[in-house]
Formats: structure tokens, C-alpha cells, sequence
């Protein structure tokens, strides 16, 4: 019977449709990683900036990197696709490419940033592989024994600060038909680490790590198995006491039931309260707090990037530094040196900020321009001067209040 109901060409017919869809859910679920070489050769300078490109590529990448954390697929769909994956009933998505000429030249160097590599199991036992100990079995087995029990660090990748700005779900469902705009939310986080990334997110769903939710399965599904083979399907005419055993069987089985979903509530608790606690410990601010943040913390960078480039300008015997690229050049490669830091340095607004305070001195040169640093005991005067006038401003505004 098998044999002629899969020869049947209905079902054959129902194979191939079957086929069709999850090959269009699977790509409709990640359309992001999608990205033809095509679309980055349509995109010209005049649609991008230049100094926009690295970031453009950027996120690119990160389509393909986050998908499957962002990704609001469970473990057991990921599971399954992974399945009709390897069985070939669906086809693997191919990685996210981006083909140009132009893509080492803007990621080369020390000035652009660059992803964290993934550190694995096989990555701490790289010193005891065979290119690394030159084929000698003696310091293989050395190597692997100093490995096995000695102490191995780890540090896990993860996001210093976190601003995440988002729209209220219930909001959006009662203006849903007007046309007002959102109200919008803003949070900043800190120590987020990536694989904890979705944990942040306000409309979240929670689901179960893979582990767990193989875990309980397999439970429900032997105890199911079990109750089902060992219970005995018999009249009451022949047994006039299995009603009585019908009921026992019953209870045990709404038992097995209660302790099933009871499991299963459990579990979703202990995230949820991991997930309350971790968004405890790691916001920093929320709402008008979030933006006196922002605004200290840019002015924070602000004058960091104006001092280090007055640094530079101090050293003016030391670095060759003249011109706003040099200068600019060379702070890039000092943090470097020094922080093993991969920096852009903003230098337009840093020497913005030097010329309003009168810290330097900027002369037009022939295709160009020169800068010169004042020295310290003149900047100290200038902003003693220029603190002492502020302060008398703010006296003579509260006397008049």
C-alpha cells in the first residue's frame, strides 16, 4: 500500500509543492542575506559617500553574522531546517558576498575597525597541532598535556554600549490607522554580549535553548510512548474491574500531562527571570536619562578627540604633523600603537573645536592649509580667560534673577 500511494502522482504532485514552499520560506525568512553583486555595482559614488562606504559594507556583513542570533525562527525550526537542509529537500542560503575592487582599499589599514574572529575548541589546541610542533611527537604530547591541564582564558565578544531605540508595541497597534508619529523609546545598555543580543530587544519572544528543548521533548515523547504501549485496551465484559483501571490509567496520564506543561512553565520562568535580571544589571539609562547621556557622552568625545589632536600638534618635531590629514593620519596610527585601538579619527570637527576655543592657528598655504599648536602656558591663559568670562556671565545672570 505504501509503494502505490508514493507512486500515485497526486502525491508526487504534493511532494513538489511541498518542495516549492519551504524553499520560498526559508529564502522569504532571510531575503537579507540575499545580496547580489549586482546591487553593489549599481551603487555609484554619487547614491553613497565615500566616507560611508566602510560602514555600508559593514552592516552587510553583519546581516550574515547576526541572522542567526536576530533570527526569530525557535530551536526547533532551526533544527528542521537544518535537517531538510542536510537531506537536500531545501537548499543551503548562500553566504553574503560583496564583489568590488574598492572594498580592500577602504578596509585596509589601521584606521578601519575590524569583525572579532571566533574563538572554538580547535583554536586552543592550535599549539599542539603537527605545523605547530614540526611534527614532533614529543612536544605534541608535551603541548596537549601543558593544554589539557593548565588554564585556558576565554573572553567572550561583546557590545561596551548598546543604545537601543524602538517604538512601543502597544502604541503601534492604537495609532495603527493614524497617521501621528510614534512615540519613541530609548534605552542604553552596557556589557551586552552578542550571543545575549536578542535579550535587549523590547518585543522579544523567548524561546528555549536547543538542549532544553531536546530535553523535554524526549521526555513528553517516551512518557507518551510509554503510557500508550502499556496501557491495555480490554471490555468490561471480560474485566468487570477495568473501569477501575480505566480511571487509574487516565489519572496517571493527566498526571504525566501536568508534569509536562508544569516542566515546560518552569523553564520559561527561570529565562524569563534571567532575562529580567540581566536588564537590571545592564541599563545604564532610560527615557530623558538615556538623552542627558548621549549628549554627556558626546561632549565627552568631543574634547578627547580635540585633545589628543592638540597632542599631536605639541609634538609637532616628532610626528611631522602640519596639515589637517597629517594630523589626522597620525592620531589614527598613535592609537594604534599605543591601544592596539582601530580608530577614524573625526579631525574636521576636532580642529573645529581648537579654532573656537583659539587653541591653534590655521594659515592658508598654497593648496592647502598649515596648523600650528599654541603652547601650553598661552592655552592655559586663553582658557582661564575664557572660564573666568563664563562664570561672570552665569554671576550676572543669577544677580539679576
Amino acid at each position: 500500500a505504501l509503494k502505490r500511494s508514493t507512486g500515485n502522482q497526486g502525491f508526487q504532485i504534493w511532494i513538489d509543492k511541498l518542495r516549492l514552499w519551504l524553499k520560498e520560506q526559508t529564502y522569504a525568512d532571510n531575503s537579507l542575506l540575499l545580496i547580489e553583486s549586482s546591487s553593489w555595482e549599481k551603487l555609484s559614488s554619487d547614491q553613497l559617500p565615500d566616507d560611508d562606504v566602510p560602514i555600508w559594507i559593514a552592516a552587510q556583513r553583519a546581516v550574515s553574522r547576526y541572522e542567526g542570533i536576530l533570527s526569530p525562527v525557535g530551536p526547533r525550526g532551526r533544527l528542521l531546517r537544518r535537517l531538510l537542509t542536510w537531506t537536500g529537500l531545501i537548499p543551503s542560503l548562500p553566504e553574503a558576498t560583496i564583489k568590488s575592487d574598492d572594498e580592500t582599499k577602504h578596509l585596509e589599514g589601521h584606521v578601519r575597525p575590524n569583525f572579532l574572529p571566533r574563538i572554538t575548541l580547535a583554536n586552543i589546541w592550535e599549539p599542539a597541532s603537527r605545523e605547530s610542533c614540526k611534527n614532533n611527537i614529543w612536544e605534541i604530547v608535551k603541548t596537549s598535556f601543558r593544554i589539557l591541564f593548565g588554564r585556558s582564558t576565554l573572553q567572550e565578544p561583546a557590545f561596551q554600549e548598546l543604545i537601543l531605540l524602538y517604538t512601543d508595541e502597544n502604541d503601534q497597534s492604537e495609532k495603527k490607522d493614524k497617521s501621528e508619529m510614534l512615540p519613541l523609546q530609548l534605552k542604553i545598555y552596557e556589557k551586552i554580549p552578542i550571543p545575549d543580543l536578542p535579550v535587549v530587544f523590547p518585543h522579544k519572544k523567548l524561546s528555549f535553548r536547543i538542549l532544553d528543548t531536546v530535553r523535554l521533548d524526549i521526555a513528553t515523547v517516551i512518557g507518551l510512548l510509554a503510557y500508550v504501549v502499556n496501557y491495555k485496551f480490554e471490555s468490561l465484559a471480560s474485566s468487570p474491574s477495568a473501569f477501575l483501571l480505566d480511571i487509574v490509567a487516565i489519572s496517571a496520564l493527566l498526571i504525566l500531562v501536568f508534569r509536562v506543561g508544569l516542566g515546560y512553565k518552569q523553564t520559561r520562568d527561570r529565562y524569563q527571570l534571567l532575562v529580567n535580571k540581566t536588564l537590571y544589571e545592564k541599563t545604564l539609562a532610560s527615557g530623558f536619562g538615556s538623552v542627558y547621556f548621549l549628549l554627556d557622552a558626546s561632549e565627552q568625545q568631543q574634547y578627547k578627540e580635540a585633545l589628543l589632536a592638540y597632542a599631536m600638534l605639541l609634538c609637532r618635531n616628532k610626528y611631522q604633523v602640519s596639515s589637517r590629514a597629517s594630523i589626522r593620519d597620525t592620531c589614527e596610527q598613535f592609537m594604534y600603537e599605543k591601544f592596539k585601538a582601530k580608530i577614524e579619527m573625526p579631525i574636521d570637527k576636532a580642529m573645529e573645536t581648537l579654532v573656537r576655543l583659539g587653541l591653534v592657528i590655521e594659515l592658508p598655504t598654497n593648496g592647502g592649509s598649515s596648523v600650528i599648536g599654541l603652547p601650553c602656558s598661552e592655552a592655559y591663559d586663553i582658557l582661564r580667560s575664557r572660564w573666568d568670562s563664563l562664570l561672570e556671565h552665569r554671576t550676572e545672570q543669577g544677580d539679576m534673577v
